[in-house]
Order: structure tokens, then sequence, then C-alpha cells
């Protein structure tokens, strides 16, 4: 993509899919920061959980490095490139935070803090589970089967993924024809970062039932990790085409896995859908639909969609980001 949004809307993708596993940067130049500390300060003063992971990102789900907090909630990094990061923060216990962009500049040691807040992440806004279990007398599964999923499915609601994901594998080795527990499964281990695993495990799903919308969703945020928009593309749309999207996130991640493949049309017509059903979080999608029309050179309807986004949240976190592009449109149109 070329427009001038492009650098906007990567960052609203960019925290959409900013829990993703990481290595530690191995860079040799001297060309880079030798310290970035990044300490994790909780809104509700409590202590790291261990789990508790800080990432770097660059791009769309192009996560540089991550590292785990020490005892002191901090995160250090070393040897770090120079350029604009987005830093995120997240957690097996809940835990969730955006920390902005950050610039880190060539041989000088850095030092940050980042404000978290515990939150839920299991549900649409993040990894979709598939349905309820459903009862082991309406499957025919054996009972000892239906006990762990239910196990599983109460460690999950308290935020206990490994634990949860040990219950899953147990239930799923006595009764192995079940996709929603692979589909589950693989959104644990997505959470968890193991994406080889979670691949397997959707793809089993998808195996066992092929119009599993949630498997289609996870996979797609797979491909969105890797950098494969087509095939994003591809997940997201036969997702979509079997369950309405509930949350526009969806909507936007398919939009833009379609701006990425310069299918623009296609990209204003998903963006029109979010806006159309009126659904949680779609303002967004104003964003996704001005980056396509600039880059059809359609000023007049980008300045449209920007004016349509501040209208809906004038102060929200990229409304300041939003209104200088708009002024530079405007500008651009009046001459």
């Amino acid at each position: 993509m070329t427009g001038r949004l492009i650098a906007l809307v990567s960052l609203l993708i960019a925290t959409a899919l900013s829990a993703t596993a990481c290595a530690q940067i191995e860079n040799g130049s001297s060309d880079v920061a030798p310290r970035l500390r990044v300490r994790v300060a909780f809104s509700d003063h409590a202590p790291c959980d261990s789990s508790t992971h800080v990432v770097l990102n660059r791009g769309v789900g192009s996560a540089l490095a991550g590292g785990s907090v020490s005892g002191e909630c901090v995160a250090e990094f070393v040897d770090v490139p120079p350029g604009r990061y987005r830093v995120t923060v997240s957690g097996a216990d809940g835990t969730k935070a955006d920390g902005g962009e950050i610039e880190v500049n060539p041989v000088v040691n850095q030092d940050l803090e980042v404000r978290a807040r515990r939150a839920e992440r299991w549900g649409p806004s993040y990894w979709v589970p598939a349905a309820s279990f459903v009862s082991a007398a309406d499957l025919g599964m054996p009972s000892k089967a239906a006990r762990e999923f239910e196990k599983a499915e109460r460690l999950i609601a308290k935020q206990e993924l490994e634990k949860a994901a040990e219950r899953l594998r147990k239930g799923l080795a006595i009764y192995p024809r079940y996709a929603a527990a692979y589909n589950n499964l693989g959104a644990l281990y997505s959470q968890l970062g193991y994406n080889a695993e979670a691949r397997e495990a959707l793809q089993k799903a998808l195996a066992l039932d092929d119009r599993l919308a949630p498997a289609y969703v996870n996979l797609g945020r797979l491909s969105f990790i890797e950098d494969d928009f087509p095939n994003a593309e591809s997940l997201l749309t036969r997702a979509i085409s079997l369950a309405p999207a509930q949350n526009a996130e969806e909507l936007f991640l398919l939009a833009y896995a379609q701006l990425a493949d310069h299918h623009l049309d296609e990209a204003i017509q998903t963006s029109r859908m979010g806006h159309a059903e009126k659904l949680n979080h779609h303002v967004s999608l104003h964003l996704l639909a001005a980056d396509a029309y600039e880059q059809q050179n359609r000023i007049t309807d980008c300045i449209s969609e920007l004016q349509l986004y501040l209208n809906e949240e004038p102060s929200g976190p990229s409304a300041e980001k939003v209104r200088q592009a708009l002024a530079t449109f405007q500008a651009r149109a009046s001459r």
C-alpha cells in the first residue's frame, strides 16, 4: 500500500495483533541502541504476573523483539535497531496494554514506562472461541471427555490458559471428533505463542467441520502474523460468509487484507458493512475506507471518511493524527 494513511492504519492493526510470541533480537551492528528498558506499571498497583511479556512491534504483525519482565516489572532489550516501534504488553493472566509509539535512537540507552491494565482477552476481540460447549448427550461423547471440556471452559474463564490447553488435550484424546474443542485449543495455543501448534489444531477443527467460522478467523489471524495477506483475505472472507461478523474487528482485518492485496473496491465495501450494521468499534473502518479512497485518488471521498471518523470519535487515541491527515487532504483538495 502506498497511501498517506497507511502508517496510521498499520498502528491500529498492530494493536489488534499485538499478543504474539517473538524472539529476542540478534543484531551485531554497532548502530543500535545498546539497552532499552521498559517498566510496566499497572493502574491498580498490582504486581507483575510471571507471564507478563513486553513486545516491540514494527509494522503489521511484525514483532521484532520481546522479553518477559523481571520481578521489578522491567523488560530489558539489547542491541535494538533504531526506528519507530509500538510497545505492547500481554500476559496469560489477562494483562493487555498498548504503550503507544516510541522512537529508538542509535547508540543511546533508553528507559520508558508503560501503563497497563488487567483485561479480559478471551472473546471476539482477540482469538475467537467456538460457541459454548454443548452437552455430552447432544454429541454422544463419553462423559469423561465432556468433564475435561467443561474443566477447560472454566479454566479459560479464569485465564489459566496452559491448564485449559492441557484439559482440552485430555478431552480430545478421549473424543477426537469435537471440532469446537480443536478450535479453542488452537486459540489457546495462539495466545500462548505456539503458532505452529495453533495452526495444526485449527486445521484439525476444519477437517472435522468445514463450516466452523471461528476456526477460519483464527487461521486468518495467524496469516496476518506471517504477513500472508492473500491467505488472510481468503480465510476471513470465508468466515464472514458462514457467520455474519458480530464485531467490527473481523471486518477491519478483512478490509486491511484487501487493502494489502490492492483490492480497493472490496476494502471499501467491507468497511461499509460495519457501518451499515453499526457493529461495536466500527469507527476504525472509516480509516480503512479513507486509505482505499486515497489510493484511488478519490480525495473528496477520503476527506468524508476522515470527517465521519472524527464525528464519531472526536477524542479517541487516533483523533489527533486523523486531524493532521484531514488538514493535509483538505489543503490538497483546495489547490
